[in-house]
């Protein structure tokens, strides 16, 4: 148990806020979804215009964090993925978190193994990591996760 906490405990954040918004930039959305399975004759138009601006529900409360480490790749998170993180957003089981464990974070999915709160990995090299009853400090729930699915693709520099 000793190694794998230590294993999770490698997982590292760095946190961003939100830019300001000077000019809000809408691309075209396909509302009815785009098949992953046969094409569809009607997914060939767009239905209407998207502001990503326009996902984020609470813009103080919100913050984004590069994903280090494949502990939640069952989950779709990889290495490299940008997490949008919503601090106004009150956890539920079930809901992936950013959570401080020992002056470190990690993204875990917030769950129950025998009915004890657990932050659960998703990848079955890593080991549950229980909560301990003092609790632990949740810094926000993900609510969406960004990721380049080009195989060469290298994560963004910010300044």
């Amino acid at each position: 148990m000793l190694l794998a906490f230590t294993r999770q405990a490698s997982f590292r954040l760095r946190f961003l806020t939100p830019a300001e918004v000077s000019e809000r930039v809408s691309c075209p959305v396909f509302t009815s979804g785009i098949r992953c399975g046969f094409p569809s004759p009607a997914a060939d138009h767009e239905e209407g215009r998207l502001d990503l601006n326009d996902l984020i529900q609470h813009r103080e409360a919100t913050y984004f964090a590069w994903a280090e480490g494949d502990s939640m790749i069952g989950l779709g998170i990889r290495d490299g993925d940008l997490l949008v993180i919503d601090k106004a957003v009150t956890p539920e089981m079930g809901d992936i978190v950013v959570a401080e464990l020992n002056a470190e974070f990690t993204v875990k999915r917030l769950g129950k193994i025998n009915d004890q709160p657990h932050l659960l990995p998703a990848n079955a090299a890593y080991a549950p990591i229980p909560i301990p009853p003092e609790g632990i400090q949740i810094w926000g729930v993900v609510i969406r996760v960004i990721h380049d699915p080009r195989p060469r693709a290298k994560r963004k520099k910010l300044k």
